[in-house]
């Protein structure tokens, strides 16, 4: 056999983010650093910087890297400032023999588009905080039945109006009349509650698929949130179903696909 061949080495550090579905669901994302120097370092700590977040954020998971190696460090997803601007974010990485601050590549925007979404959440809850309701309706049997999903909103009285545009299916469940709820609901916080019913079926009769879908009752919310700044506008944030209300929906998919 043929040697495998050497490896080029950079002769420096470099950093990049990543954000697996697993990292999504614990709040969390990675710093990854390739070492490209001729020798093995062992990182004692390692902080994250960015103007989006309020805060440093400090490195887990810390190990060796080898010389020509590749690993991921973990970060939390901390509060937002929901006032900064993406201005380029670093890494510090102290490893005993020395230390070093570098650029961090964010090529999806994992932070920026995180930020987004959470900050217009905060601005959500301030005016009327949107939840999934227990006490879901099913209306017919088998595999014609129909679940109505029941979405909430309860005004604060803080001030602010915003409107529920449409709806994202998810891997598991989908509207009952196309690819995804058209809602159109403007909710005002100083006005009544406003229940939002959307028909709802399976997306599939995959018992494996229920068994392991990651994300499968956490829902994208589109809105329009009224006023002026950085929040105003079309938004997106995620909408998970409580565990309670998990339940109900799965035991009317049991029936529906006739697990």
């Amino acid at each position: 056999m043929l040697p495998a061949p050497t490896p080029t080495l950079s002769g420096s550090l470099v950093a990049e983010l990543q954000q697996s579905s697993r990292d999504v669901a614990l709040g969390r994302f990675q710093v990854w650093l390739t070492n490209g120097l001729d020798h093995d370092i062992n990182p004692r700590r390692i902080v994250y910087h960015d103007a989006l977040l309020v805060r440093p954020v400090v490195g887990g998971r810390l190990r060796p890297m080898p010389s020509g190696s590749h690993r991921g460090y973990t970060l939390k997803l901390i509060r937002p400032t929901c006032h900064g601007h993406e201005t380029g974010a670093t890494v510090t990485v102290d490893y005993g023999q020395g230390q070093v601050t570098l650029p961090v590549e964010d090529e999806t925007s994992v932070v920026g588009r995180w930020s987004k979404e959470r900050c217009a959440e905060l601005v959500v809850d301030k005016i009327a905080p949107l939840q999934w309701s227990p006490g879901i309706q099913v209306q017919g049997s088998g595999s014609d039945a129909v679940a109505l999903f029941r979405l909430t909103a309860t005004p604060t009285g803080k001030g602010g109006s915003y409107t529920v545009d449409t709806v994202v299916g998810t891997p598991l469940f989908t509207s009952a009349d196309g690819d995804f709820w058209t809602v159109g609901k403007r909710v005002s916080s100083d006005g009544p509650v406003v229940e939002m019913r959307l028909p709802a079926q399976p997306a599939r009769c995959d018992i494996h698929a229920f068994g392991a879908a990651s994300g499968g009752t956490t829902f994208l919310v589109n809105l329009t949130i009224a006023g002026k700044g950085r929040e105003s506008g079309p938004q997106q944030i995620r909408l998970a179903m409580s565990p309670s209300v998990s339940a109900e929906v799965f035991a009317y998919a049991a029936e529906a696909c006739g697990f």
